[in-house]
C-alpha cells in the first residue's frame, strides 16, 4: 500500500504543470547585445516593461529575439509561441495575431519634423490649418517636391497607414529597414536626404541626444494623427499565442497600476513632457498619480 501510494505521488509529481516552463519568443527592435560602434543606444521600451510584466512569473519564459519590424510581423504568421510588444494594432495585423485589449505603452502622438532653419519649416508655418496642425493628405496633394523618411513594415495607425499607402504618393517616400531603424530614418533628416520625418516625440528627444552635432528641429501637429500613441503587445495567431494574449493581459492589468510601470515609461521623455504623459497615462490606465 505504501509502495503504491508512493508511485502515485511521484507520477503527480512529473505530472505537475508546475514543473511546465511554457517558453516564448519575445521580438523586439533592440538588444542588450548590439554592437555599439555600429548602433547608438536604443529605446529599449520592450525590455524594461517586459521585466516588470514578468516579474514573480514561473510558468513563462521570455527569449528575446531582435529582428526588425518586417521580420517581427512575418514570425508572428509563422511562429507559433512569439509575441512583439509596443506594436500599433490595426486591421491588418489582427488577421494574423492577438492582441492585448488593454494597452502595453502610451506616448505621445506622432508629429511632422523638419529642419527649422529649413525652406520646408517656413513653407509648413504656411500650411497650419485653423488647429494649428499639417494635413498630411493635403501636403501629399500639394506639388511641393517635399520627401519624407517612413519606416519600412511600420505602422503609423490606420489612418496615416491609409495615406502612406497610396500608390500616387509613393515616389515621396524614403524608406528604411534595419533593425536601428528610426535612429537611421532620423539621420535621414539631419543629412538633409529627406525634407520631412513622421517620428514620435520621445523616440526623436532620445535619438537626438545621442547625436554628435546639435541639429535644431521644428515640429508640427498631424491632423490624420491621434493625439497619443499606444502600443500593444501582439502574439501568434494560435493557441500557444491566444493563451500568451491572456497572460499578457491578466499581467498588464495588474502591472500598469503600479508606480514603476509608469516610471518605465516617463525614463525615455524630457522631463519638460513627463506631465504631460503623466496625464495620459492616467488617462489611458485609469491612474491617478
Amino acid at each position: 500500500m505504501r509502495q503504491s501510494l508512493f508511485i502515485l505521488l511521484f507520477g503527480f509529481m512529473l505530472a505537475s504543470p508546475c514543473a511546465a516552463v511554457q517558453k516564448f519568443v519575445w521580438l523586439t527592435d533592440s538588444s542588450t547585445h548590439q554592437n555599439l560602434k555600429q548602433y547608438r543606444q536604443a529605446l529599449d521600451v520592450n525590455g524594461l516593461t517586459l521585466k516588470l510584466l514578468m516579474q514573480d512569473v514561473t510558468d513563462f519564459q521570455a527569449q528575446p529575439l531582435q529582428a526588425t519590424t518586417d521580420r517581427a510581423m512575418a514570425m508572428l504568421k509563422t511562429e507559433a509561441s512569439a509575441c512583439a510588444g509596443n506594436r500599433v494594432k490595426n486591421t491588418e495585423r489582427l488577421t494574423f495575431s492577438y492582441a492585448t485589449a488593454i494597452p502595453h505603452t502610451v506616448f505621445p502622438g506622432l508629429r511632422l519634423y523638419s529642419k527649422t532653419s529649413s525652406k520646408t519649416t517656413q513653407y509648413l508655418q504656411q500650411q497650419l490649418n485653423k488647429q494649428k496642425k499639417i494635413s498630411l493628405e493635403q501636403l501629399l496633394k500639394d506639388d511641393n517636391k517635399l520627401h519624407f523618411a517612413v519606416g519600412g513594415g511600420r505602422s503609423y495607425g490606420d489612418q496615416l497607414d491609409t495615406l502612406l499607402k497610396q500608390p500616387q504618393w509613393q515616389h515621396k517616400f524614403w524608406q528604411r529597414r534595419s533593425v536601428d531603424m528610426s535612429a537611421g530614418l532620423i539621420d535621414m533628416l539631419v543629412q538633409d536626404r529627406v525634407d520631412l520625418l513622421i517620428e514620435y516625440p520621445n523616440v526623436m528627444q532620445h535619438y537626438l541626444a545621442q547625436q554628435s552635432q546639435r541639429t535644431e528641429l521644428t515640429s508640427f501637429g498631424i491632423e490624420e494623427a491621434e493625439p497619443y500613441m499606444l502600443g500593444y503587445i501582439l502574439c501568434a495567431k494560435t493557441p500557444e499565442g491566444q493563451q500568451l494574449t491572456q497572460f499578457f493581459q491578466q499581467r498588464l492589468k495588474q502591472v500598469s497600476q503600479q508606480k514603476s510601470y509608469l516610471d518605465a515609461h516617463l525614463g525615455w521623455v524630457d522631463a519638460a513632457d513627463r506631465a504631460q504623459l503623466t496625464q495620459i497615462y492616467n488617462q489611458v490606465f485609469g491612474t491617478s498619480f
